[in-house]
């Protein structure tokens, strides 16, 4: 792996069978999905993944089989968020035995719920980076987990395997104050998530991080920035302005499977007992990605985004 990773990180979502078990087949076409558009791979690493459905033995399962699909073909980072220190680095000697070249950590709470204090978030962490046999992306992801004072990413940032934060706030004024404050430190890297993709590149951060198939789109803005585009990279990041917006009230896996589905690639639905969004709904999303014409490998002008908001406000 290179010292570096910058761009889309395609967050693997688990597909489940009918009996709730991990749909192994269906993960090898989605990661090979992810792997056409995107510069790193997460497994098992953000809870849209939902990870928190399996058990333990299945979860180093998924990690395992996860990096062996990848094969190579881009880094990977494993997921391994717990609330005890131990138990985080148990799974990162998992993730290394097998091939990960980063892991994930979540910004956890308390194990009683309250959030941590500064210092309590800096012990858990020292403890990690005390022994971890990889570099560290500290996740931000409050409801799950901790929305911690700014301070506490400078100072997180000091300890020396902790190489990237991926951060799910939305803020622009906190992602610019971020990146700027973190950039003076030189080593780490900061992705925010779709919605402020453009932004945070245009602020000097390193990407963003998502699931499929929300990674074709960031993958073109990715492509378009890089090239200096900047007109089709506002093109592109318009797509996020109302996907997966319009459909916040299924959270997040529902919707992203339901729109996965629509590229020919079915990794099936939440894992039971929770619901997939309505057939009504899984037609808007498929009317949304028909109009912009990705699904056919085609690039969106601007009248094609206006018409694909249309199919979603209408229906």
């Amino acid at each position: 792996m290179s010292d570096a990773i910058s761009g889309v990180i395609g967050a693997c979502l688990t597909p489940f069978n009918k009996d709730g078990r991990v749909d192994y087949p269906a993960l090898g076409h989605e990661i090979d999905f992810l792997a056409a558009d995107c510069d790193t791979i997460s497994v098992a690493a953000v809870e849209a993944a939902e990870y928190t459905m399996l058990s333990a033995a299945e979860r180093l399962e998924l990690i395992r089989q996860g990096i062996a699909m990848v094969a190579g073909r881009k880094p990977v980072i494993a997921g391994a968020s717990a609330p005890n220190p131990r138990a985080v680095l148990e799974l990162a000697d998992h993730g290394a035995k097998h091939g990960a070249d980063l892991i994930q950590v979540l910004m956890p709470l308390r194990p009683w719920g309250p959030p941590p204090t500064t210092a309590e978030l800096m012990r858990y962490f020292e403890q990690i980076a005390a022994r971890t046999p990889l570099p560290i992306v500290v996740y931000h992801n409050p409801g799950p987990g901790t929305d911690p004072p700014l301070e506490a990413y400078l100072r997180l940032a000091e300890l020396a395997p902790v190489r990237y934060f991926k951060e799910s706030s939305r803020d622009v004024t906190k992602i610019g104050r971020l990146i700027a404050q973190l950039g003076l430190k030189g080593k780490v890297g900061y992705f925010t998530t779709m919605q402020p993709l453009l932004i945070t590149l245009l602020l000097g951060g390193a990407g963003a991080t998502m699931p499929p198939p929300g990674t074709r789109i960031a993958a073109a803005i990715v492509r378009a920035f890089r090239s200096g585009d900047l007109a089709r990279a506002s093109q592109w990041q318009r797509c996020f302005t109302l996907f997966p917006a319009c459909f916040a009230a299924y959270g997040l896996p529902p919707v992203m499977k339901s729109a996965l589905k629509h590229f020919g690639v079915d990794i099936g639905d939440p894992a039971p007992p929770y619901d997939p969004v309505s057939p009504a709904d899984h037609a808007r999303i498929g009317k949304f990605f028909a109009a912009l014409g990705i699904v056919e490998g085609h690039l969106p002008d601007n009248a094609q985004v206006d018409a694909a908001a249309r199919a979603l406000i209408q229906g």
